[in-house]
C-alpha cells in the first residue's frame, strides 16, 4: 500500500469553501435584497467510501461544511439534509444546492455575478498546476455563460502565489481579455480581483 501525502487545511482550499467565501464575500458588499445560489458538489463535503482501482477507499471528510457555517455565523432557514437548504448570514439570504451551473450566483443590484470555483493547493504540489486549475474553470464559465446584458463572469481559485502567478499571466493575454471574466482570488481574510 502507498503512503500518500494528502494536503492539509494549510496547504490547501477546497471547492466548497471557495465558493463559500467568495459568496459570503459578494453578499456583504450587496444590499440587504441580494440573495446568492452556491452549488456544492456532495462529494466536495465528503467521500464516500468505495473500491477504486482494486482498493478499498475509505469515507472521509473533505471539507467540514457544517462547522464553517456555524463559525460564519450562518443561521439554517429550512434544511433538505444535513448542510443543503437555505440560509440567513449577516441579513443577507443564501442557498446551498448541489445542481449542475455555476458555483456563485449573486445579483447585486442591476449585476449577475456568476462564478465557477476551484479549489487547489495553497503550496506547489507536484501534479497540482494553478494554470491548469484556472484554464478549466475559465472553459466552464465561457461554456456555462449566456451573453446576457448584466451577466458578469467571474472564475474563482483559493488566493495564493501560484494562482496569483498564473492569473496574471493568463489576464495579460489578448484572448482572455476579451472574455471579460474577472479572476477572483479567495483568501481566508479577503477576496482579491486581478486586474
Amino acid at each position: 500500500m502507498r503512503n500518500e501525502c494528502k494536503p492539509t487545511k494549510a496547504q490547501s482550499m477546497p471547492e466548497a469553501e471557495v465558493a463559500l467565501r467568495l459568496a459570503f464575500w459578494l453578499l456583504d458588499r450587496a444590499d440587504q435584497k441580494a440573495h446568492a445560489d452556491i452549488a456544492i458538489d456532495g462529494a466536495h463535503v465528503r467521500i464516500k467510501a468505495h473500491q477504486q482501482g482494486g482498493q478499498r477507499i475509505e469515507e472521509r471528510t473533505v471539507f467540514d461544511i457544517r462547522s464553517f457555517l456555524d463559525e460564519n455565523q450562518c443561521v439554517s432557514n429550512s434544511l433538505k439534509d444535513e448542510w443543503r437548504g437555505s440560509y440567513i448570514r449577516k441579513d443577507r439570504s443564501f442557498s446551498i444546492r448541489s445542481a449542475p451551473g455555476f458555483d456563485v450566483q449573486v445579483k447585486c443590484g442591476c449585476r449577475d455575478i456568476k462564478a465557477e470555483c476551484k479549489g487547489g493547493p495553497l503550496k506547489p504540489v507536484k501534479g497540482k498546476s494553478a494554470t491548469a486549475i484556472l484554464a478549466s474553470a475559465i472553459g466552464q464559465a465561457i461554456v456555462s455563460g449566456s451573453n446576457g446584458d448584466s451577466e458578469e463572469l467571474w472564475v474563482a481559485v483559493p488566493d495564493s502565489p501560484l494562482f496569483e502567478k498564473a492569473g496574471a499571466r493568463i489576464n495579460k493575454s489578448r484572448a482572455f481579455s476579451k472574455t471579460g471574466i474577472k479572476i477572483a482570488l479567495v483568501g481566508r481574510a479577503e477576496v482579491r480581483l486581478l486586474s
